[in-house]
């Protein structure tokens, strides 16, 4: 009799362990429920170095991303983060990058000269018509050869197989005026396809589609990387990255650039609106491939600087989840 009454004792308090254990791990599952984080990197040229910033910023305060997509050269800092996942290997590459050796052209007798700061090609008037590329109306630069360069620096990498963060990237179908939103082969194709500059790069030929740069019709990502599961959006907008002198128009090519830049302006606003941090420094100052690389380092500090303010606001949404 008393040893039945000892075993009624132990089976219930073997079951009141097992309750409180199970609730325990229930509530500790639910208080350390972090919610998604995604970043989307804007188009913006020479001025990506801030994206640059950004990461290292965010990697100093141990935020993790979950989900990373891009636009045009966004698409480039984007792709190579989520594959490796290493600012500083990302920063000593585009320090070292040497943006004229994707021109088309090497000769001493073509070159491209700003003419009150629009590009042009200077023809020499010794060049017979027979040297001249009918290809070259289409672009100055050739996107196979950028998407060679990134194959050889990414290993060929891949959307399916080869990335630690999930990636996605934003380019325009010139055909259409679609957005084409890309995530499956060599993210090679989808990022040369999204910097296909028009006017500077010849549009890229991928799946039947002719890519051009993604920031005509989403410069900053924000909405992408919401549908791909985002509970925190952070966007960087560099619209305000912006040379020190006032655009000269007095010719048609510099109206229309001019004119574009504007639009791409505004709809940086609405894109980036999306996001529920919107990372957007100020600066006037050089910007052009042939700075400095002390200037380069300064667009990188401004972008950590910018991303550091951001701080308290992004973590106190974390903690609210």
């Amino acid at each position: 009799m008393y040893n039945k009454i000892i075993m009624k004792k132990v089976k219930k308090l073997i079951l009141i362990i097992i309750f409180f254990v199970l609730t325990f791990s229930c509530l500790s599952s639910f208080s350390y429920a972090k919610p998604k984080i995604g970043l989307a990197l804007g188009e913006g040229g020479i001025r990506f170095y801030i994206h640059i910033g950004v990461l290292k910023a965010l990697e100093n305060e141990g935020i993790k991303l979950d989900y990373i997509a891009g636009t045009s050269i966004g698409s480039l800092i984007g792709g190579l983060y989520a594959l490796w996942e290493d600012i500083d290997k990302i920063e000593e590459y585009v320090l070292s990058l040497n943006f004229s050796k994707y021109y088309l052209f090497q000769r001493e007798d073509i070159k491209l000269q700003n003419i009150n700061e629009t590009p042009f090609i200077i023809f020499y008037s010794e060049i017979s018509k027979s040297k001249i590329d009918v290809k070259w109306l289409k672009g100055l630069m050739d996107g196979k050869i950028m998407r060679d360069e990134i194959d050889r620096l990414t290993n060929r990498a891949s959307f399916e197989y080869d990335l630690k963060i999930p990636f996605k990237v934003v380019a325009t179908d010139l055909v259409t005026g679609e957005r084409a939103v890309i995530d499956q082969g060599r993210i090679s194709n989808a990022i040369t396809g999204s910097m296909s500059v028009p006017g500077m790069s010849q549009p890229f030929e991928f799946e039947k589609k002719m890519l051009v740069d993604g920031g005509l019709v989403d410069p900053v990502p924000a909405d992408v990387v919401r549908e791909m599961g985002a509970d925190i959006v952070i966007g960087v907008n560099l619209s305000d990255i912006q040379k020190d002198t006032s655009p000269v128009i007095n010719n048609v090519v510099s109206i229309l650039f001019r004119s574009i830049y504007i639009m791409l302006e505004e709809l940086s606003e609405v894109s980036s609106s999306k996001a529920d941090i919107v990372i957007k420094p100020w600066y006037r100052g050089p910007l052009s491939t042939s700075m400095e690389k002390e200037k380069k380092l300064q667009l990188i500090k401004l972008g950590e600087e910018e991303t550091k303010k951001i701080i308290p606001l992004l973590k106190t949404l974390i903690n609210s989840y």
